[in-house]
């Protein structure tokens, strides 16, 4: 509990609620269209893309129909956006609001470079064989 709460009475009350979609109490990730949604139910909604049954397009569909069937964010009503900044895929956003690509890319990058932009000796393929 972080120490802007005074009591967990507090914490319980502002942050924790029934999630819409798995009924399990916990803290709450989103408020989406059809109610507050846990941090498990959020990744699971991240993972589902297909064709949307309400416009057609294929994209992300992490909303729920009143039926029950996934929808795109914006039949939904989901005011959130999910596309990347910087390649523009729609998807799960990690830190800097980067989809999960742009962020392995970036973290690949430091991991391997040497420095000055190339990739580091250590990597480079060996014309030696072992």
């Amino acid at each position: 509990m972080s120490p802007a709460y005074r009591t967990h009475d507090q914490y319980e009350r502002w942050h924790v609620r029934d999630c819409t979609r798995c009924g399990r109490r916990a803290a709450k990730a989103a408020e989406w269209s059809d109610g507050p949604i846990c941090r498990t139910c959020f990744e699971r909604a991240m993972r589902v893309r297909g064709q949307c049954p309400d416009c057609g397009t294929t994209r992300l569909l992490p909303g729920k129909a009143p039926d029950g069937a996934a929808v795109c964010r914006d039949c939904a009503g989901i005011t959130r956006n999910f596309f990347c900044d910087r390649c523009g895929f729609e998807g799960m956003l990690l830190g800097g609001r980067l989809c999960e690509r742009c962020t392995l890319a970036d973290q690949l990058t430091v991991l391997l470079d040497d420095g000055t932009g190339r990739l580091h000796p250590v990597w480079s393929p060996s014309t030696t064989c072992w």
